[in-house]
């Protein structure tokens, strides 16, 4: 059954409601909507007093020889009184007056009563309206999204749970795996299905812990690096990586914020990202992705979908390549590094107590008769293949060879063994590499390659770090595309920068702004004359004309990407399709369900030519995550 009921708000607005099979729906406040009723009802009370009032006059007479008889009537009493003498004769006659006075009190009780009759709340998810909101990733699978080129539609695939980017040409192999367990935690706010998500700060999300800073802080429970910072006599007292212990703090704190929205939190665990293409593992990279702004979208409870999400990232860039060539296998620290100082084939002094110091490089790929499970460093260790791989066939037919990408794999998957992030060994629950080697972790992730699990606990070198590149990333559980436009100097260009067409070199300045200062250094870098309100970028531009004042040495009056297209060989791509899906319906309080987000974007270059030049950037991104959301009282 289905009615209209209008009523009005304090201003006398008018607000509609529905009425469904006995249930009110309305668009009004979300805390609910209240009728009141007041009903006044008097009544009187009549009470009579009679009073009485009696008077009695006695008269006498007195008569010689006579006889007399005297009637007295009054209004309640007659009497009549006869007296007979001989000599004398009286006569008392008695009057009695009764008065009767009748006095009326009228009383009026007046009786108010207010009936309070709620509507409902306007939030029309199952359960309890929302607060949170969360979404934890899981391993991917299947195909999420496909790249189109004129003329030829869906040419090539992109995987779930895969990382992207680059332009044609890019010399990493495709995708980078996204992280497990990353779960990230937003406000919500109810109205009608239509879900409101805000960020939400450390202390509503929590799972923070010191990771940095004072050494018996480390692994506690924070809020801010102000909570990990103390108490220290020297530096000895802070964890590796601290230049000074000033008033009793160390000054390498840092507050791990690990599932919160908010300007600051982290977004995911730490990502590698190897370059297994031969010859590439020193140009592998460890991303730390942080919040630069909080995040702001909104969801549908009935679908379980999710639209516009905005979490402008910063990912941090630590050039850290293979951090452990050689690893300890037994003894009493299985997983760890015990590289010599000649790299892979050396064997560091004192290490694997216990154990041995194996190869965890490369194997020589199949073919001519080569022997699986050859450890090898470089392509004369093969002798018989001659080629080695930084990965290995975990199983199948070629178990044990040489490989680079699943490809390589029939039946089975490439398990790499290049870790450009620290690790957080699962049978030590000990960090392997990175400035907290040695110390306690908790794993940020699931071993779902050789470069995992990673964890915040295990922070890559700092002396690695190359930089920030700012992501303007935003996630949907819809279907998002990214067509590319053809530009004066440059076709199918999906993320243009000003720069020089002729050697494909680009401009920066602080703020990367067209009138900024012009900079040297690399894309996040706040060095003079650049700071962290205005650091050093590139010049973003849509076409020759936005460059026009980039005269600087030697000229950036092009704009454009490093390579046209995106993601392969070709430069042919003209639109990204990633394909999401929606949770289906939620209840609050109920059980996460399986979702996937999806997100295309522009990615900057680095300044550093080596990553550029691998990575193919600048040029797109886009990425498919498969996970778990749940709505939360």
């Amino acid at each position: 059954m289905l009615s209209n009921v209008v009523v009005a708000d304090a201003d006398n607005a008018p607000l509609t409601a529905t009425v469904v099979n006995g249930s009110f729906r309305c668009g009004c406040a979300t805390t609910g909507t209240t009728l009141a009723t007041t009903t006044t009802t008097s009544s009187s009370t009549t009470t009579s007093t009679t009073s009485t009032t009696s008077s009695t006059t006695t008269t006498t007479s007195t008569t010689v020889s006579s006889t007399t008889t005297s009637t007295s009537t009054t209004s309640t009493t007659s009497t009549t009184v006869t007296t007979s003498t001989t000599v004398t004769s009286t006569t008392t006659t008695s009057t009695t007056t009764t008065s009767t006075s009748t006095t009326s009190t009228t009383t009026t009780v007046t009786t108010t009563t207010t009936t309070s009759t709620t509507i409902g709340s306007t939030c029309q998810c199952a359960g309890p309206p929302p607060t949170k909101v969360s979404f934890t990733t899981s391993v991917g699978s299947g195909v999420c999204g496909h790249l189109d080129a004129d003329g030829a539609p869906n040419f090539y695939p992109l995987a779930c749970g895969g990382l992207y980017f680059g332009g044609a040409n890019v010399g990493v192999p495709l995708p980078s795996k996204v992280p497990d367990q990353g779960s990230s935690i937003v406000k919500a706010s109810c109205m009608g299905t239509t879900v409101t998500l805000t960020g939400a700060s450390p202390g509503e999300a929590g799972g923070n812990r010191c990771t940095r800073g004072a050494s018996s802080k480390f692994g506690t429970s924070c809020l801010t690096d102000a909570d990990c910072a103390s108490t220290c006599t020297t530096t000895a007292d802070c964890s590796p990586g601290a230049v000074t212990c000033n008033a009793g703090a160390c000054n390498n704190a840092k507050c791990a914020q690990t599932k919160c929205t908010n300007a600051g939190c982290l977004f995911g665990p730490p990502l590698p990202i190897p370059n297994s293409s031969p010859g590439g593992a020193a140009t592998s990279t460890c991303v730390i992705n942080t919040a630069t702004a909080n995040a702001t979208g909104t969801s549908d409870c009935a679908a379980g979908s999710v639209s516009g999400l905005t979490l402008p990232l910063s990912s941090g860039t630590f050039l850290s390549g293979d951090l452990m060539p050689m690893r300890c296998s037994g003894g009493t620290t299985p997983g760890a590094s015990c590289t010599g100082s000649g790299g892979c084939g050396t064997i560091a002094a004192g290490s694997c107590a216990g154990g041995t110091c194996l190869n965890d490089t490369g194997r020589c790929a199949p073919g001519f008769g080569q022997a699986a499970n050859t450890p090898c460093c470089q392509d004369s260790d093969c002798a018989f293949s001659g080629t080695c791989e930084t990965g290995s066939c975990a199983d199948g037919a070629n178990a044990g060879f040489g490989c680079i990408t699943d490809g390589d794999c029939p039946g089975s998957t490439c398990k790499t063994f290049i870790q450009p992030c620290p690790i957080c060994d699962p049978a030590t629950s000990k960090c392997d590499g990175g400035i907290n080697d040695g110390l306690a972790c908790i794993p940020g992730d699931s071993a779902i390659d050789g470069d995992y699990p990673t964890s915040h606990d295990c922070p890559p070198p700092p002396a690695s770090g190359l930089g920030a590149l700012p992501i303007a990333f935003s996630l949907d559980s819809g279907t998002v595309k990214k067509t590319a436009v053809n530009l004066t100097d440059q076709p199918n260009v999906f993320c243009s920068y000003c720069k020089n067409k002729n050697i494909n070199s680009f401009a920066r300045r602080c703020g990367g702004t067209p009138t900024g200062a012009v900079c040297t250094g690399n894309t996040g870098t706040t060095g003079a004359p650049c700071n962290s309100a205005a650091p050093c970028l590139p010049i973003p531009c849509t076409a020759n004309s936005t460059c026009a004042g980039q005269t600087q040495a030697p000229g950036f009056t092009s704009c454009g990407q490093r390579t046209s297209g995106a993601f392969t060989a070709s430069n042919v791509a003209r639109t990204i399709v990633e394909i999401g899906s929606p949770a289906g319906p939620l209840t609050t309080g109920g059980p996460a369900k399986p979702a996937t987000l999806v997100s295309i974007f522009c990615i900057p270059l680095t300044f550093n030519s080596l990553v550029d030049t691998a990575a193919n950037l600048p040029g797109p991104g886009a990425v498919a995550i498969q996970g778990e959301t749940q709505a939360l009282p």
